[in-house]
């Protein structure tokens, strides 16, 4: 077998893993009313089948890059792809709403090792001169779940059930023996031994009280339960930094957070995500509670930007592969702002105007994810690949969150008849279109860390982190 054949299908199987774990995420929203009359209960009782994913899936990011730097990336990633498959099988047969979400945690669990160590994978197997192309069908998938995520959610509950929301991503299950096959022992190997058990568990109750406290903003709003919430947070992530400096063998070597590219790279894919699941979460409520419009039809008007995404987050690594990350990455913003704000204008008057406004948007996100991802994976050392990604793809996603409450938030902080921040008659929309632009100024906070990323390509250059 031919390396190209060999990395082509490698590829494959990582994507299309990648994409049930990410689309699960997105998709399950529009059950959540039909799980809530099924089972007879409340709103708040719900939607913890949706927030105890969100949890774990933030949490065991990094721990779950962590543990491939001492277990092996095959072995974990198999098991990260059958704990996720077969929490999903297992959500569609609950009896209560209680056992879901006990099995949505864990299922969280496992859906995390599988795009951490898809982007670590591709570290260690594809040279550094083809990463930024190959990362770019990684993050493509990503954008692409992210996007037809509610679409294909209300297919299946229109059509078949909410069960089969569920049932649908254990299909999973099916790539374990392709990934037996296709995977090569040696991303078994490391020269890690030990697990920090104390800093993993500091660094996830940090991350996971930071993430529930976005939640309680986005359905309760701000006051003194958000504040307890996130300084806890503070405190806890705080803890973290003082354990790893004095560990004997800590989670992750403290240089690595001094490292003003790593750091730039990450706040910059905190920020971008942020803007992709707060878009991805007001455009199909703007679209169904102002346009009225059916599932199907919202899908029609993401479909542009997610096409976008497909086809040019590969072009878009292959460009970073050759002039370095900072232009992609800058140019992208430029059509992320102006994509949102296109959108924003046409808010409550055309569905045509959001989708060319999600067509420039899913441009700007093709244009930063690759080349941002793939700069990560050299801006760290071998040793450290499991770890120093699973940081970053943690970052990235609980950027989501926050972007999701921020967009969320808002929208309810505005009064129904509220004025357009465009200075627009945009009637009911108003408000929605300006939850897109508040979106916008995450892209625009990105900029600042544009110019701390490297100008020209890294090639084979990894800028260690000492210990």
């Amino acid at each position: 077998m031919s390396r190209a054949y060999s990395q082509n299908a490698v590829l494959a199987l990582l994507a299309t893993v990648v994409f049930l774990a990410v689309v699960n995420g997105t998709m399950v929203n529009i059950a959540l009313p039909y799980i809530g009359r099924d089972f007879a209960v409340s709103e708040g009782t719900y939607a913890w089948i949706v927030t105890g994913y969100a949890l774990a899936f933030g949490i065991f990011n990094a721990i779950d890059g962590r543990l491939a730097d001492v277990v092996g990336m095959k072995r974990l990633y198999m098991f990260g792809i059958l704990i996720f498959g077969a929490g999903a099988a297992a959500v569609a047969m609950s009896p209560s709403v209680e056992i879901a979400i006990a099995l949505r945690v864990i299922q969280g669990a496992g859906a995390a090792a599988l795009p951490v160590l898809g982007s670590s994978i591709i570290a260690k197997l594809v040279p550094a001169q083809e990463r930024g192309a190959a990362m770019g069908v990684i993050l493509s998938t990503v954008g692409v779940a992210a996007s037809i995520g509610p679409f294909l959610g209300g297919v299946l509950v229109q059509f078949a059930g909410w069960r089969f929301c569920f049932a649908f991503s254990s299909l999973a299950l099916l790539a374990i023996p392709f990934a037996w096959r296709l995977l090569p022992a040696q991303l078994d190997e490391t020269d890690s031994k030990s697990f920090d058990i104390v800093g993993a568990v500091l660094l996830g109750g940090g991350v996971a009280l930071g993430m529930y406290g976005f939640e309680i903003v986005e359905h309760s709003g701000f006051g003194a339960d958000l504040a307890y919430c996130m300084a806890g947070s503070a405190a806890i992530i705080g803890a973290f930094v003082a354990w790893i400096h004095h560990a004997t063998e800590p989670f992750t070597a403290p240089a690595l957070f001094r490292n003003v590219r790593y750091l730039a790279a990450a706040s910059i894919g905190f920020l971008t995500n942020g803007t992709r699941f707060g878009t991805v979460v007001i455009v199909p409520i703007v679209l169904t509670e102002v346009h009225h419009l059916e599932p199907v039809w919202i899908g029609v008007v993401l479909f542009p930007g997610a096409v976008a995404i497909a086809v040019l987050s590969r072009v878009a690594g292959k460009l970073a592969d050759r002039v370095g990350p900072r232009r992609p990455v800058a140019i992208g913003t430029l059509f992320i702002v102006g994509g949102n704000l296109v959108a924003a204008a046409f808010v409550g008057s055309s569905a045509v105007g959001i989708s060319a406004g999600m067509l420039l948007y899913g441009v700007g996100f093709a244009m930063i994810q690759s080349p941002t991802v793939s700069a990560v994976s050299q801006l760290v050392p071998k040793s450290m690949t499991g770890v120093g990604m699973g940081i970053f793809m943690m970052v990235f996603f609980v950027g989501g969150a926050f972007g999701t409450a921020l967009s969320v938030t808002t929208v309810e902080l505005q009064a129904v008849d509220a004025a357009s921040w465009l200075g627009l008659d945009l009637g009911l929309g108003a408000r929605y279109s300006n939850g897109i632009l508040m979106l916008n100024g995450l892209a625009l906070l990105g900029v600042a860390f544009v110019q701390l990323l490297p100008r020209g390509r890294l090639g084979d250059r990894v800028l260690d982190v000492p210990a």
